[in-house]
């Protein structure tokens, strides 16, 4: 129950902070076309992820300060679903090009900032 409960928890947080996030991407770039918001979520999400399992206190999945970071603070933060639909979105509205640097961007750079995180937090832990 206490695992649940730890998710639940920062679920919660990351999807308020996903929506600041969304909300303050919309408010520095009204009249972007691109879902810029999202897409810094996500990268920033990849980056902390990387980083929190480059620490060796945060190596169990299974442990308190996992659950609630990274199963829930980022699970709530990042998210494929909107992702997806941004992505529909452009490809609808004529914007393929868009459509394709916002789904590959996503994974390549989520993966590259993921690694990144990853190296910076192993030098930040050394």
């Amino acid at each position: 129950m206490r695992s649940v409960i730890l998710v639940f928890l920062g679920g919660g947080i990351g999807s308020v902070l996903r929506y600041l996030t969304v909300v303050g991407a919309a408010k520095l770039l009204p009249k972007a076309v691109f879902p810029w918001g999202v897409f810094a979520a996500n990268l920033l999400g990849a980056f902390i992820i990387g980083f929190l399992f480059a620490l060796p206190w945060m190596r169990d999945k299974g442990s308190g300060p996992w659950l609630f970071a990274a199963t829930g603070v980022l699970g709530g933060y990042t998210t494929f679903s909107p992702l997806a639909n941004d992505s529909w979105l452009l490809l609808l509205n004529q914007h393929p090009w868009l459509a394709l640097a916002n789904a590959l961007g996503s994974i390549v750079l989520g993966i590259l900032a993921a690694a990144l995180g990853w190296w910076v937090g192993g030098r930040w832990a050394a």
